[in-house]
């Protein structure tokens, strides 16, 4: 998965090493593909999904829509099950990933896919959300939907509320990601800025039979937030207008925007889906299991796993180097836990940025360069930081894997670590030094995970 000969070419070998094994047994645990299958089964036309069971038979029609970076995988698995029942389909995958997905895995038959972009949304995915729409006025109350979402959807699959144009709805995206706004305010922001968001889609499905299955990408593993066309946040205009202040971001919001919050802000509590619909939400991946499986590994491969947060936050680079004090308190006095060991952490950091980058990155990349920082040259600690898609930040890399010594081959190479990190232009500097990851789009997203890895000091051994 990883491109582990540039990566273990150079630096601390050893703790590299170690790293990248966790974090490949660690993914395997986040399989779209395999969760499906592990969670549904078919005997004859009774599907069965955990302890509930439906019987196809009584359904006319079957329709499968979807959205996000792990729906490639989640519909594989469905059309795997169902074949030749599913009546009609649609999806959308972030561009980039649907060549690397047919070549590698296969293509879909029954269920249309098309690309769009993210995380700034564009026509195609107004053209996405136009889809899922078309398909969600075909569906009766006899007919049975199953819904595949993922972390992306929010920006892949747009439907606008009236006046708000798609490039509207590009200029808000494009100010929250910059913003250090967490996931949860981003979505707060665009659901309420859409006519499928915030459980709206579950009310055009009605009266119809619908089954979600997500793949969680949210700290909490909350299924309202994982589920965000069939579930209702708790959240209004009012908080979308609130989160806008506190980023200040609401004077720089296009006016169509700030006309329909302060307008729905007016006109009070939406519509409610009724009290019998016919709706369930499964959890067929959670954030949850990336860390566990982080935790199992380091104990099978000797290391004392140190367990941090699931709920990681903040500034990237502060991130990181607040982690890795903790490792070298490790090396110095053996606290909280002697090496060898590992410190596990996933959740989101976030970039703020206060000015035009002078080129690209993304909150790993950051996170892992802000830790090295501060290692010596000869520190026993290797640190990793990997979007579970493959796609950190707007960039083709996934992470980094930095040590003591990437600030001292970066200065060889003429490359200033610290001025790279103000001035946001993190993945040149690292290319530069051998350390970013690189995995190709990776079909699953959850939140991200970060690793530093410690092993005892030669003198300590």
């Amino acid at each position: 998965m990883f491109n582990r000969d540039v990566l273990l070419s150079h630096g601390f070998v050893e703790g590299r090493q170690l790293a990248l094994d966790i974090a490949e047994h660690a993914m395997k645990a986040v399989d779209p593909y395999r969760a499906v299958l592990s969670r549904l089964s078919l005997n004859g036309s009774r599907l069965h999904i955990d302890e509930d069971v439906y019987d196809l038979d009584t359904f006319e029609h079957i329709y499968v829509v979807g959205g996000g970076k792990a729906c490639y995988h989640q519909a594989l698995a469905v059309e795997q099950l169902l074949g030749g029942r599913i009546t009609d389909g649609f999806i959308a995958v972030k561009r980039g990933q649907l060549g690397p997905f047919m070549a590698r895995d296969g293509a879909l038959t029954r269920i249309r896919v098309s690309e769009a972009a993210h995380p700034v949304p564009d026509a195609t995915c107004l053209r996405a959300g136009e889809q899922i729409l078309h398909i969600a006025e075909q569906a009766g109350p006899s007919d049975l939907v199953l819904c595949l979402m993922s972390g992306g959807t929010s920006a892949q699959v747009i439907a606008p509320v009236a006046g708000v144009s798609v490039a509207d709805k590009a200029m808000v995206n494009r100010l929250l990601v910059t913003s250090g706004a967490d996931v949860t305010e981003i979505m707060t922001v665009r659901g309420h800025l859409s006519r499928i968001k915030v459980g709206q889609l579950a009310l055009r499905l009605y009266p119809a039979t619908v089954i979600t299955l997500t793949v969680s990408d949210e700290k909490t593993d909350s299924i309202m937030w994982n589920t965000d066309w069939m579930s209702p946040n708790g959240t209004s205009p009012a908080d979308a207008i609130a989160i806008l202040e506190r980023y200040e971001l609401w004077e720089r919001m296009p006016g169509s925007v700030r006309h329909h919050l302060e307008k729905a802000c007016r006109l009070g509590t939406p519509e409610q889906l009724p009290a019998d619909a016919r709706m369930k939400r499964y959890m067929v991946v959670r954030t949850r299991d990336i860390f566990e499986a982080a935790v199992a590994r380091t104990e099978e491969l000797g290391l004392t796993p140190l367990p941090l947060t699931t709920l990681l936050c903040g500034e990237s680079r502060e991130v990181g180097r607040a982690l890795v004090s903790i490792a070298r308190e490790i090396v110095i006095s053996g606290y909280p836990v002697p090496a060898p060991c590992a410190l596990i952490a996933s959740g989101e950091t976030g970039v703020r940025l206060w000015r035009e980058p002078a080129g690209e990155g993304g909150a790993n990349q950051e996170l892992a360069a802000g830790a090295c920082v501060d290692l010596a040259l000869d520190a026993p600690v290797a640190v990793f930081a990997l979007d579970t898609d493959g796609s950190d930040g707007p960039t083709d890399i996934a992470g980094a894997l930095t040590d003591g010594t990437t600030l001292e081959r970066a200065r060889v190479a003429g490359v200033d670590l610290h001025r790279a990190l103000n001035e946001h232009d993190i993945s040149r500097a690292l290319r530069t030094c051998g350390d970013i990851v690189v995995t190709g789009p990776t079909g699953t997203n959850v939140n991200d995970i970060v690793l530093i890895v410690v092993l005892p000091t030669p003198a300590a051994v």
